[in-house]
């Protein structure tokens, strides 16, 4: 037998010849995600929004972060599953206990409400349920939080993992462990003056005794545990398998403990030389090789101050790093891990903010080790369904400290179509800057891999190409706008009827094929660019992009040109460092042309000219644009210096579009292409450049097109030099909807 390590105590596994990598993480005590079981026989989605508790001894508890559910508990390991694992597209983590169970509970409420029910108040939806046999059956099953359920978070002491939550307004605090082969479950609840009703189990097991106070008894579904009223402090003990223990105190435990993580890792930054290029890209090379064996696809980051920066990675992991300022030794902490699929994070008065699919958690380092041990539940608002795309993407605040993050839609194994829409699915999310309450401005999207905030409130994001979205693009809004759709008709939720709002530009696949994060440069950033400016970043095609909005137009049009810096992984998430350099971060998970698996940038500028163009603008007969540059006179002024290309999408029901050709309209193929996919067409009109001018500054070119007309995706490149003869080779590719008289 080898032994595997999935959380502190190994897993045992038949033995074979190779450890994926995934059998290998040591993920920690507690490990957030939606997880799978047996019962009754049967696979099922067991909890959604599950926390899977490392009892000892080989012991794991489910425990239903919705319902407040204890829903199993078992002796073994995990079948694996899950995207961020596997790479599976629906088969999720799977708990082990179809014959190791010591007891099992339905889902729903886990505590009765205040008129001691436990009936479900959540709408009952169909949703499509992937198991381990790759069937796809379909399921009931009910989702969201339940109105006199809280779940507050959880601490962490040592190995020990204690629960916070709230059953009617009154706070319990919950510790469950094997001790001496019995599964216990210490309560510590605060005074209250009616009878607290929680499930024990779906049949009448006589193994379980309680400690004075409580009293176990059969429901009319299941058996049940009643804690007496009380005027302070209860504290009760349960007991699977052995006679009543004496209840203990839980104060200690919520105050900081010992470490997990101990020690840090280092690695040596790298500083390249500047070359010929406005902007070089050092890196910060990952500890990759630490003792967690702990895959580090880093998702989400912020800056604690000038020297640290936080990291979270897709498979749950918190890190810090410091040295920034040096750039020289780069030391690395585990700070956090087991969260559920991080993929955000935001620094908010120096606390530790990260946004996972099952909400925002708060993180505190109680006792100041560098290590977290309270996950303190910032904002469980966001609704989460067993569908394995529904990624929670980026938190990013405003300038009233509101966050906001975006969340994909549930496509199915495959990417064509939906599975079950909830709330929340296809949406950007608005949360209030004390955690206590949400809203949704923005419906519509299908996979929006990360977004920004402006200084003005501006809201933009990413989107992916597929079922109602022709191709990638990107998304900008102001304040006044919302709420707006965005697209997708099956994430479209309560806008019914409101307008489709077109993207500031869209952009083919060739350049961008899955995009990430936007960025705007802040006042006093000396990074080459204006300060107000947006940067777009490219996940699919690693690549950073300027983009660049028409000021002279009554609707708002733009367009993009790719900023010369290569990376090594893919481009997810930027921001400013206070120095002034940038940023960037990407891993490799899905479809991305990243050479890497992971890779954490800070780019900065040098002292070559920026030769990209810093203003597009459309005109009556075509389009200009500035450079920054002095041009070459004569090569500025030749048409054929310049070659253009236009053509339209369809949007519609079907994955993706085709290319259709603008000056010719094929009425036939658009109508088709709303009845089937239409990928395979390329239709672009090659446009002809009539004219092309030098401006009085010796930096604009215009340019004016044959038959210049409004187009979805306008593309033009350029073979130009500069006064001084070096080369500036682009293209902008742009959407134009409206020209000038």
């Amino acid at each position: 037998m080898r032994i595997f390590h999935l959380f502190l105590v190994g897993l045992l596994s038949s033995p074979i010849t190779h450890a994926e990598w995934y059998e290998e993480m040591q993920i920690g005590p507690a490990w957030s995600n939606s997880f799978a079981d047996t019962y009754a026989g049967e696979e099922r989605c067991a909890a959604t929004k599950g926390l899977l508790i490392d009892l000892g001894d080989g012991h794991r508890a489910l425990f239903d972060t919705e319902t407040l559910q204890m829903v199993t508990a078992y002796e073994g390991g995990v079948t694996w599953g899950g995207t961020p694992w596997t790479g599976a597209h629906g088969q999720l983590v799977k708990l082990n206990n179809a014959d190791t169970a010591r007891f099992n509970n339905a889902r729903g409420p886990g505590w009765a409400d205040p008129d001691g029910s436990f009936d479900d108040p959540r709408e009952q939806v169909t949703y499509a349920l992937y198991t381990h046999d790759r069937k796809r059956s379909e399921a009931k099953g009910a989702f969201g939080n339940v109105a006199h359920l809280k779940f507050n978070g959880y601490f962490r002491h040592g190995a020990r993992v204690i629960l916070d939550y709230s059953v009617n307004g009154t706070r319990i605090l919950e510790y469950p462990a094997m001790i001496d082969g019995k599964f216990v479950r210490h309560f510590q609840v605060d005074a209250h003056d009616a009878p607290l009703v929680t499930r024990l189990c779906d049949d009448a097991d006589p193994r379980f005794t309680a400690s004075d106070g409580a009293s176990i008894s059969k429901g009319d579904s299941a058996l049940v545990l009643t804690l007496s009223p009380s005027s302070e402090t209860q504290r009760i003990t349960l007991v699977h398998g052995g006679a009543p223990q004496a209840p203990i105190s839980l104060d200690s435990a919520i105050e900081g403990g010992p470490g997990l993580w101990d020690g840090a890792s280092t690695t040596t930054a790298e500083t390249r030389p500047a070359g010929e290029s406005p902007w070089v890209a050092d890196t910060l090379p990952l500890p990759t090789e630490n003792p967690w064996k702990s895959n580090l696809r880093f998702g989400g980051f912020d800056f604690l101050d000038a020297d640290k920066a936080v990291l979270s990675t897709w498979n749950g992991d918190v890190w810090v790093v410091s040295g920034l300022k040096d750039f020289k030794q780069l030391t690395w902490k585990r700070y956090a891990a087991g969260l559920f699929e991080p993929l955000g994070v935001k620094v908010v008065d120096g606390a530790i903010l990260v946004n996972g699919r099952d909400g925002i958690t708060r993180l505190h380092d109680l006792n100041q080790d560098g290590e977290a041990d309270h996950f303190e539940a910032f904002n469980r608002d966001v609704f989460v369904s067993p569908n394995f795309h529904e990624f929670a993407f980026d938190l990013q605040t405003d300038a009233e400290g509101n966050l906001y993050y975006s969340k994909a839609a549930p496509v199915k194994p495959g990417g064509r179509g939906f599975d079950v829409i909830l709330p929340h699915h296809g949406t950007v999310v608005k949360v209030s800057p004390d955690g206590s309450s949400s809203e949704v401005i923005a419906t519509g999207l299908r996979a929006p891999g990360g977004l920004g905030v402006g200084p003005n409130g501006e809201i933009t994001t990413g989107e992916n190409e597929g079922t109602w979205q022709p191709c990638c693009k990107i998304n900008f809004v102001t304040p006044d706008q919302l709420p707006v759709f965005f697209g997708t008709e099956p994430s479209r939720h309560s806008l019914e009827g409101a307008p489709y709002t077109e993207p500031l530009c869209y952009l083919p696949m060739d350049v961008d094929n899955s995009g990430g994060s936007q960025v705007w440069v802040p006042e006093g950033a000396d990074w080459g660019l204006q300060t107000g400016e947006l940067i777009h970043l490219s996940y699919g095609t690693s690549t950073l992009y300027r983009v660049l909005t028409d000021p002279g137009s009554g609707t708002r049009q733009g367009g993009v040109v790719p900023i010369p810096v290569k990376l090594r992984s893919s481009a997810m998430r930027a921001r400013f460092h206070p120095d002034g350099s940038l940023y960037v971060l990407g891993f490799r998970g899905w479809q991305t042309n990243a050479a890497t698996e992971c890779a954490f940038h800070r780019i900065r500028r040098t002292d070559e000219a920026v030769t990209i163009p810093d203003r597009f603008e459309v005109t009556p007969t075509g389009i200009r644009l500035r450079f920054e540059v002095a041009l070459d006179e004569e090569l500025a002024t030749d048409p054929y210096s310049f070659s253009v290309q236009r053509w339209d999408y369809i949007r519609g029901p079907q994955y993706g579009s085709g290319e259709f050709s603008v000056d010719e309209p094929d009425t036939a193929a658009r109508e088709l292409a709303l009845q089937k996919e239409s990928k395979g067409s390329r239709e672009r009109d090659e446009v002809e450049v009539t004219e092309a001018r030098l401006l009085d500054d010796g930096r604009t070119v215009e340019i004016d097109l044959e038959g210049h007309k409004p187009s979805m995706q306008l593309k033009v490149a350029w073979d130009l030099e500069t006064e001084e003869g070096d080369i500036l080779e682009s293209a902008l590719h742009a959407t134009v909807r409206e020209i000038p008289d």
